[in-house]
């Protein structure tokens, strides 16, 4: 089953990007899984395949750490600060477009405006009686949005960058995929969401900003990675019974448009103030997606470690807070019913 359901997500990959649609590795994985989930095959990947893209999406950041990226750091505050205002002026906005137009529950609507760590956001919803298959829905619109439009708006400006075999050295990047298993092993073991990207781009990041490794991702991995991506995302997406996901359809299709279109407008708004190329900004901003983003990155040439920094801290933060805001916006819900 995992060699089959890759080899319909490769396919749908291989045939959009040979169209030429920008992202097409990961819209066409997508969209080939969503498809055969209607002709009634049931794809399955692993769990820990989605682990190993995790952790690639970590080598990916910290191999673009280098002694000239680390002079981001004065821009870094301001697009830091930016980002969790947007973050929260986001959420604040789609909640209450749930809870008053279509009528969630706090826990429910929370778990769908959450924007990011989507794992995570599924078992949280779970232990707080959200409408699991509501959430579902809106967040996996929510990042299939982000990964069409963004893809498709940075690339009317910016180019994809040709396919070019990787000039590294090879033992550096021996070195960092033996530091990411380890990552990953621990993340596993701690029962760190989201911990396989973000140790390994700490541990990859402090060796490469400190001249140790250099590494120079192939694209054909890139790739790859990408469908994997996809193909999770849209096993996510075709889950949903068919009445559910119509009833679900409307408040997801527009908060997720909200959600990118919001996304492109700040990154445009805010780069010419601090004179910083609105690509990058976008993909930095994204409130989700982080391993498609930050791959997506590499693709557009955009600074892939300008935008894993964002995605990172973004992701620490969050998975920080969905537990305690969940267990509020549950208490809440219970205050206000007087059900469990």
């Amino acid at each position: 089953m995992l060699f089959a359901s890759l080899a319909v997500a490769g396919s749908g990959g291989l045939l959009a990007n040979w169209i030429g649609i920008s992202g097409g590795w990961l819209l066409g994985a997508i969209a080939s899984i969503v498809c055969a989930r209607a002709m009634g095959f049931a794809a399955a990947l692993p769990l820990w395949l989605r682990a190993l893209g995790m952790g690639f999406a970590g080598i990916t950041v910290g191999s673009a750490v280098t002694r000239e990226t680390l002079a981001l750091a004065a821009l870094l505050p301001l697009t830091l600060i930016a980002m969790f205002v947007y973050l929260a002026v986001l959420i604040a906005v789609i909640v209450f477009l749930h809870r008053h137009y279509w009528h969630a529950s706090r826990a429910t609507a929370l778990a769908s405006a959450w924007p990011g760590n989507v794992l995570l956001v599924f078992i949280s919803a779970e232990a707080s009686r959200a409408n699991m298959q509501q959430v579902a829905v809106v967040q996996s619109v929510r990042v299939l949005a982000l990964m069409g439009l963004l893809p498709m708006t940075i690339g009317l400006y910016q180019a994809s960058l040709p396919t070019a075999a990787a000039t590294g050295s090879g033992y550096d990047l021996a070195i960092a995929v033996a530091i990411a298993l380890a990552c990953i092993f621990a993340a596993r073991r701690l029962r760190l969401v989201g911990g396989e990207m973000f140790l390994t781009a700490f541990a990859v990041g402090a060796l490469s900003g400190a001249g140790l490794l250099h590494i120079a991702m192939p694209r054909p991995a890139i790739g790859f990675f990408q469908v994997v991506v996809g193909g999770f995302v849209g096993m996510e997406l075709a889950r949903s019974e068919a009445r559910a996901f119509l009833a679900a359809l409307k408040p997801a299709v527009a908060t997720a448009l909200f959600a990118a279109l919001s996304t492109i407008a700040a990154a445009f708004a805010l780069a010419p103030l601090i004179d910083y190329p609105a690509a990058a900004l976008a993909l930095a901003l994204a409130p989700g997606g982080a391993e498609a983003m930050i791959l997506l990155s590499v693709v557009f040439g955009v600074d892939p470690a300008f935008v894993g920094i964002h995605h990172t801290i973004r992701l620490v933060a969050l998975t920080l807070g969905l537990p305690l805001a969940l267990r509020w916006a549950a208490h809440a819900d219970y205050q206000a019913t007087g059900k469990r």
